[in-house]
């Protein structure tokens, strides 16, 4: 692996670590924030270097290559690439109209002074994101059974 890769995720823990520790620090409305950052970046910071001194000895290196080699096939994969094309598309249509659904439910209770839409609608675009990206991996999965 490059040695940037290595420089990349030890940039991302101090940033994860800076985020932390000005969130514990100081009592602001930004706090939350600040935590999340710390998790988003510190995690995929740690992996990155852990992958580094696992690629990066020696004796690793011909099974590095190997990976590399089967990376580099799995993206060039035709069949595979038109299956992660329609996971994208089923996913995109199914998100599309659970959106609408959304919409509409919090319209009606809005309009009712059940709920106040505001709040919500960022509470449920959040979740509707993580739907997403979950809907896209299952269905790529159903393909690739089908396939």
């Amino acid at each position: 692996m490059k040695k940037s890769d290595l420089w990349a995720g030890i940039g991302m823990v101090m940033i994860a670590a800076l985020c932390g520790a000005t969130a514990f620090s100081f009592d602001t409305p930004a706090g939350s924030l600040l935590c999340g950052l710390a998790g988003a970046l510190g995690v995929p910071g740690i992996a990155q270097i852990y992958k580094y001194f696992k690629w990066s000895r020696p004796e690793k290196a011909a099974e590095y290559q190997e990976h590399l080699e089967q990376e580099r096939i799995d993206l060039q994969d035709e069949r595979k690439e038109m299956l992660r094309n329609k996971a994208g598309r089923y996913a995109y249509v199914f998100i599309l109209f659970m959106n609408c659904v959304l919409l509409f439910a919090l319209t009606v209770l809005d309009t009712l002074g059940i709920v106040e839409a505001d709040r919500w609608l960022i509470i449920s675009l959040g979740v509707w994101l993580l739907v997403q990206y979950f809907a896209g991996v299952l269905i790529y999965d159903q393909l690739s059974r089908k396939y």
